[in-house]
């Protein structure tokens, strides 16, 4: 299942066409009753804690690794989703999608575990957290004729399959941004080793929201990370926006680059996010429409992105959450 992310990569990350901190608290008006608030994960592996996930290159548009060993142990009906007949896992239900995934840019699979190079690890025992590591080194990469290898290159972990990673409402269809609060939390760890080869001095880790509008698909990607500062501010603290059109100039999704809770090179630290306060505080730079009632949630993810940089990142304990 291809999921398609930004069209643009001038300013965000890349990281799924296969597509950054706290905020002050500002409520939007949700679509429900008046009773007591309610907090329901949306992911059907918070965690991860199942090895039930692909391996997905997003350049290429082709998937080439599957792990489905704990998928058994993600037991519900609604993940049954004939299109993923390409994972390779059937259920007595039917058959699934992975609960996650790695999703590459740029990266040749021949560079997966070399040096300079790529790497996706899955660390610890299923049942319990498990840490994913981020590999991310293009420091001393060469072009084919030996010269610094400037290009952007990703590494990405998500949630994005509608029904068997992302869960759907009790009623069927699928969660929209505007059914309640959207928070994200993870524990992350990051650490660049040397410095940089390239004019932008990326070496970045953000969390991607991404959700349909009418408009297109809009991408709220906070930043983390940020030792090389790759790009300046607006006075609104805006790093990158397209200003929901494209590069042609006609209508498009909104998105928009910002910094976000900062990570501290080799202290793992508990990242929060509040997507709902995040799109209203820049809600004029999505359209002026930021949470529209029909704004079908997409993906999460959290993406290393480099040029010319090394950077390893881990990831444990994720959750995805929505209160109404």
């Amino acid at each position: 299942m291809k999921m398609h992310r930004r069209k643009s990569r001038t300013g965000l990350t890349a990281a799924a066409a296969v597509v950054v901190a706290a905020a002050a608290a500002v409520l939007v008006p949700y679509y429900g009753s008046a009773s007591a608030p309610r907090t329901v994960s949306i992911v059907y592996d918070p965690g991860p804690k199942q090895r039930c996930y692909s391996v997905s290159d997003e350049t290429g548009g082709k998937n080439y690794g599957n792990e489905s060993a704990d998928c058994a142990n993600i037991a519900d009906a609604n993940r049954v989703n004939a299109a993923c007949t390409w994972f390779g896992y059937t259920s007595a239900r039917g058959v699934e999608c992975p609960a996650w995934r790695f999703v590459t840019y740029n990266w040749d699979e021949s560079r997966l575990r070399q040096y300079p190079g790529y790497d996706h690890q899955v660390q610890g025992p299923s049942g319990s957290p498990l840490r994913l590591v981020l590999q991310n080194d293009a420091r001393t990469l060469r072009t084919a004729r030996n010269a610094q290898d400037c290009g952007l290159k990703e590494v990405t972990f998500s949630y994005e399959y509608i029904g068997s990673s992302l869960k759907r409402p009790a009623g069927g269809g699928e969660y929209q941004f505007s059914d309640g609060r959207v928070k994200v939390a993870y524990d992350a760890l990051v650490k660049q080793t040397g410095g940089f080869s390239c004019a932008e001095k990326r070496a970045i880790l953000t969390t991607d929201f991404i959700y349909k509008t009418a408009r297109g698909t809009n991408v709220i990607s906070v930043v983390h990370f940020d030792p090389g500062s790759f790009s300046r501010p607006d006075a609104d603290g805006v790093l990158w926006s397209n200003h929901c059109r494209t590069s042609a100039g006609k209508p498009d999704g909104c998105r928009i680059t910002v910094h976000g809770q900062a990570l501290r090179p080799g202290k793992r630290t508990r990242i929060g996010l509040d997507f709902t306060a995040l799109a209203k505080k820049y809600g004029k730079y999505l359209g002026d429409d930021p949470v529209p009632k029909k704004s079908q949630i997409v993906a999460v993810q959290v993406v290393n992105s480099v040029r010319g940089a090394d950077l390893r990142a881990e990831i444990s304990k994720a959750a995805v959450t929505l209160t109404k």
